[in-house]
């Protein structure tokens, strides 16, 4: 073999030999860089684990009280050219959080199905209650389908001192959810937490626009030529709530 032959067979042999010890190497480091890896993913998850975990478990501060069903209500309000209608919601129950002087959170269930109207009697009443019930066939979804939604719900989110304020002492602000509809709410109320086991809660009265929630029956915004056949899309509301500590 010439030299010629000889240098060339030894640079081809001492390339192939480093690429040999390279891939040796590169063997040990993958696994290395795997386990790395799945320790990084690991220590991930459980960091989101843990964050999900501190968001899901919050709480309103305070002291729980709990409703006093037979203490509280919803009164509402209807209006048409013709006169007026007048009713109550039955609360079913709930719970809202005091800290110091402020509510800071709570639930409200409001029983839909127990809707009563109070400005008509016999047949006349049984027949509106059954139609804003939604049990009469073909017009379960006028009002509320009260076999779909039972009940609705009010989410208190906290409150706010009033000072020196004629209508309340507080500014709740909240959520009401209706038929699956959930849409902001806040009003003045009168809270007196004097007693110190019990709560109560005047709310003034309030409007809100019954449309927002999915009840458009007779209403101007989405039906023509009503002519004086119509309702109004504002609902007067006043809710009164009592509880006591728990």
């Amino acid at each position: 073999m010439s030299a010629d032959y000889r240098k060339i067979y030894k640079i081809i042999f001492r390339n192939h030999h480093q690429h040999i010890i390279q891939i040796k190497h590169m063997k040990k480091l993958i696994p290395l860089a795997f386990a790395s890896l799945t320790m990084l993913t690991i220590a991930c998850k459980s960091k989101g684990a843990e964050e999900t975990t501190a968001t899901t478990s919050d709480a309103p501060k305070g002291t729980a009280y709990q409703v006093d069903v037979p203490r509280s209500e919803l009164k509402w309000m209807a209006f048409k050219p013709s006169g007026s209608h007048t009713g109550i919601f039955p609360i079913a129950g709930g719970n809202i959080y005091v800290d110091g002087d402020l509510i800071t959170g709570g639930k409200i269930d409001i029983n839909v199905a127990g809707l009563q109207v109070l400005d008509l009697e016999g047949q006349d009443k049984a027949d509106l209650e059954d139609h804003m019930k939604g049990t009469i066939p073909g017009k379960e979804n006028d009002f509320f389908n009260v076999a779909q939604y039972p009940t609705a719900t009010f989410t208190i989110l906290g409150s706010t001192k009033l000072d020196n304020d004629p209508l309340g002492t507080h500014m709740i602000n909240g959520q009401l959810t209706i038929k699956d509809i959930t849409k902001p709410v806040n009003f003045k109320a009168v809270v007196d937490l004097s007693s110190g086991m019990a709560l109560k809660a005047t709310a003034e009265p309030f409007v809100i626009d019954r449309t927002e929630w999915g009840i458009s029956i007779m209403s101007k915004k989405f039906f023509d030529n009503l002519k004086d056949n119509f309702v109004n899309d504002e609902v007067k509301i006043q809710l009164t709530i009592g509880a006591v500590k728990g």
